[in-house]
């Protein structure tokens, strides 16, 4: 009996562990159920605020950047071999066509000069004294045609003698101002040997891009409206010397603006700039900036349709700080979602709030 009252008091033991187990397994099971239904549980309508779609213009120009170019750049070499001996200009300095910036010594260079003026002062005096025989046939003809012949060859020689000779005054080919220098007094140049690099900057070249909607509003010719960050207070006058022809891979083109380089303000090339072209906007689809959603390159917005969102992409062209044109993808008095569209997918439903 004592075996058996054992038995029962462990199945009592086993039996209320059993139960407990199941009831708490129950409990944690609808508990989790519960918590499945809260989540797929969905918002019926999506509060936004929405904005009718108005045609509106930025401004009447179109505006764009870049940075000022030289006009020419040039790295100036040597034409000729030989040690500097002086060094007429130097970084930082002003040239003109033709000057003077530095001399290779020219010793050698002059004797070869004067051989070539003897040598052709030579062959002249033979030719005249051959003429004179072969007009009394006392030469034969071939005699007096090789003379010719070695007459023609002293004078390349000689003309080949005075440029090397000139080459030795390394000049300036082009007006500017010298940006960088290479030499030294002393140091031995060779034929090709980098000299300086003259930058000029008397005009100085802009190139700009433009849309595809953009180009046919400007001509060659016109002029335009340059701003400088480093001149904030002043507007500079550009001229429109080209326009491209073909646009690049991201449909814009390319329009080369000159500006005139006053001494007063020596401007630099690598400066950044504003361009305004004064054309006449057309009246284009305005929206806020705030209503994209995604990038510039890749804009995206949501229009209330139907107590619908409705996902469309749109082209868009000119930009100011909050405002940006519409060229396609939206039409006049549709509802743009202009806050709450961040969590919108294409096709929610949307409270409008007013």
């Amino acid at each position: 009996m004592k075996i058996n009252k054992t038995y029962v008091i462990a199945a009592v033991f086993v039996l209320g562990a059993a139960l407990l187990i199941g009831g708490k397994l129950a409990a944690n099971k609808d508990k989790f159920k519960s918590e499945v239904e809260i989540s797929q549980r969905r918002v019926d309508k999506i509060p936004v605020s929405v904005d009718t779609i108005q045609i509106g213009s930025l401004s009447d120009n179109v505006k764009t950047t870049g940075n000022l170019e030289a006009s020419a750049v040039l790295n100036l070499v040597s034409e000729t071999q030989g040690k500097i001996i002086k060094i007429y200009k130097k970084k930082g300095d002003y040239v003109s066509v033709g000057t003077p910036i530095a001399k290779v010594d020219d010793e050698v260079i002059s004797a070869n000069v004067l051989t070539a003026e003897a040598n052709y002062a030579q062959m002249q005096q033979d030719i005249e004294r051959l003429s004179r025989l072969a007009a009394e046939n006392a030469i034969a003809k071939r005699d007096l045609e090789q003379a010719q012949i070695c007459l023609k060859k002293a004078k390349a020689d000689l003309i080949t003698a005075k440029k090397a000779l000139n080459n030795t005054t390394i000049k300036s080919p082009i007006s500017g101002y010298i940006n960088n220098d290479y030499i030294t007094v002393g140091q031995l140049l060779g034929g090709g040997s980098p000299v300086c690099e003259i930058v000029d900057n008397t005009p100085l070249k802009l190139n700009v891009k433009i849309s595809e909607y953009e180009v046919a509003k400007v001509k060659k010719g016109q002029e335009v409206i340059v701003r400088l960050k480093t001149f904030p207070d002043k507007k500079f006058t550009g001229r429109i010397v080209s326009i491209a022809e073909k646009s690049d891979m991201a449909m814009k083109f390319n329009i080369e603006i000159v500006l005139v380089n006053t001494s007063n303000e020596r401007l630099r090339s690598g400066l950044y700039a504003e361009v305004e072209l004064p054309v006449k906007n057309e009246p284009k689809i305005i929206i806020s900036k705030e209503c994209i959603v995604g990038s510039m390159e890749n804009p995206v917005v949501y229009v209330a349709d139907a107590g619908k969102a409705v996902k469309r992409t749109i082209i868009i062209g000119q930009s100011d700080d909050q405002h940006v044109e519409v060229l396609n993808g939206l039409s006049v008095n549709e509802q743009i979602i202009t806050s709450g569209q961040m969590n919108l997918r294409d096709g929610d439903n949307v409270n409008i709030i007013k």
